[in-house]
């Protein structure tokens, strides 16, 4: 996958899932490094909870199938989440697989129970997630 002067072109059936920590397999779409975004598609198995988390710039999510449980509410098939920078989450849970779409504007930085941050994922880490799947 590389960008082209007339943008880019992804099949994400022909990309392989990145299994990661804690439930969750990624397809990651698109890396910037220029402005630090990155567009993935996520799949969370059944009963996945993600740890309380502090999103370092906006984010939005599309869910194409399943449910997500968040401090916003509950978001299903065909539900649109914004998320504005600074947005903090306590867990968030997947009562059944649950696939959706996220475009992120900046890092998010997953909290442990005292507040402290326990790890960031950046471009970086998710560029490094998109080589992986080849």
């Amino acid at each position: 996958m590389e960008e082209q002067g007339f943008g880019l072109l992804v099949h994400p059936d022909e990309l392989k899932w990145i299994e990661t920590p804690g439930g969750n397999a990624v397809k990651v779409l698109r890396v910037s490094e220029e402005t630090g975004s990155w567009t993935a598609l996520f799949r969370a198995a059944k009963g996945t909870t993600n740890p309380p988390h502090t999103h370092l710039g906006p984010a939005d999510f599309y869910v194409l199938s399943g449910v997500l449980e968040y401090r916003g509410g509950v978001a299903r098939q065909g539900d649109w989440i914004y998320e504005p920078n600074g947005a903090e989450h306590d867990e968030t849970h997947h009562p059944e697989e649950t696939v959706y779409l996220a475009n992120t504007h900046g890092a998010i930085a997953f909290r442990g129970p005292d507040g402290e941050i326990l790890g960031i994922s950046d471009w970086r880490a998710m560029k490094a997630l998109q080589d992986a799947q080849g």
